[in-house]
């Protein structure tokens, strides 16, 4: 899905009432003065920040410049959504225009304009393209990222980690990404990440739980050499492309441990002892007498002996790093389209 967005749509129309920011050289001269960003508001209390650009000579602006969360800003959420730009940049176009500019006097109609945005013709600056992938649960996905931020890295250096997420090449000017937990995020403190009152309850909050979200950024310098420049050069293919070229990017050689669903539903007290058995470790060597008894019994109502060693030792919950990422990335389910969760 598109996450962030940032880029220009060719618009005639009167300045946004925003107020403007200056720079003031210490004997009172105006260095330099630009207008200040507006918040539009849009699905469910959700923003992006907006402001005009440029001018004709007329007093009118040229360009407004869109900066924000397009799938948030629609949909009051980025769980899910789509990956085509020209829709998004079109429908957060129309809800910017009715609630902001048609009360002005600017005389560009907004047809025109509609169907340049369909065309792709309009600048894009930054872009955000995030996948979702399905570890079973909430361990498996702090398992991945904790072997990440120890291992993973790229040729500008390695992965750091930042209240709970991983990332790569974080202070690049030309692209990063970044790893966390869905449903950690939001759990989070802070109205920013977590979901609408309106929106909790219709799933969403069941749907995230052991989801990793994987987030490129792509700068401005970047999209550039890439020859990325106006929307008609961001299609869903290209974007599936550069998406799976850029994880390619990322050393992640090292292995991980997925934590197996049956494990979590065992008592937290026996849960280390069964995943030493299933690695063939001898337990009556590793616990005292009491306790190995006392950990067979509860085992046992589960129809594990561990007095007796694995037919096989099992270690197919050890993968690579890069082979979940590998992996198929979630589908969008159905009831998120029933129940109008999405923007197509």
């Amino acid at each position: 899905m598109i996450d962030w967005f940032r880029g220009e749509i060719p618009f005639l129309h009167d300045p946004l009432p925003a107020g403007r920011v200056l720079s003031i050289e210490s004997d009172g001269e105006i260095e330099w003065e630009a207008p200040k960003k507006l918040t539009a508001r849009g699905s469910h209390e959700s923003s992006i920040k907006i402001r005009s650009h440029g001018g004709d000579g007329n007093g009118f602006a040229t360009s407004l410049m869109i900066d924000g969360n397009l799938a948030k800003f629609l949909q009051g959420h980025n769980v899910f959504g789509s990956r085509d730009l020209n829709k998004l940049v079109f429908q957060a176009f129309q809800n910017i225009y009715w609630s902001h500019i048609q009360h002005f006097d600017g005389w560009s109609s907004p047809e025109l304009t509609e169907q340049k945005i369909l065309r792709g013709d309009y600048l894009v600056k930054m872009l955000d393209v995030n996948q979702l992938y399905d570890l079973g649960n909430d361990a498996s996905v702090e398992s991945w990222l904790h072997a990440a931020e120890m291992r993973a890295r790229t040729r500008s250096g390695r992965a750091t980690r930042e209240r709970g997420t991983v990332y790569l090449a974080k202070n690049s000017r030309r692209w990063a990404f970044k790893f966390y937990n869905k449903k950690r995020e939001l759990l989070a403190r802070g109205k920013s990440h977590q979901l609408p009152e309106q929106l909790q309850g219709a799933g969403l909050d069941d749907y995230v739980d052991g989801k990793l979200r994987a987030e490129l950024r792509l700068m401005s310098l970047e999209l550039k050499d890439l020859g990325i420049t106006h929307g008609y050069h961001v299609t869903e293919a290209r974007l599936a492309s550069l998406f799976n070229d850029y994880i390619g990017r990322i050393d992640m050689n090292t292995q991980v441990t997925l934590i197996d669903n049956k494990l979590l539903e065992l008592p937290r007290t026996v849960q280390a002892t069964h995943q030493l058995w299933k690695q063939g470790a001898s337990l009556s060597q590793l616990l005292t007498p009491p306790t190995f008894y006392r950990h067979r019994r509860i085992l046992l109502e589960s129809g594990i002996d561990i007095s007796v060693p694995p037919a096989s030792l099992d270690h197919s919950n050890v993968v690579p790093l890069i082979r979940v990422i590998e992996a198929k990335p979630v589908e969008i389910p159905q009831w998120a389209y029933d129940k109008k969760l999405i923007v197509v």
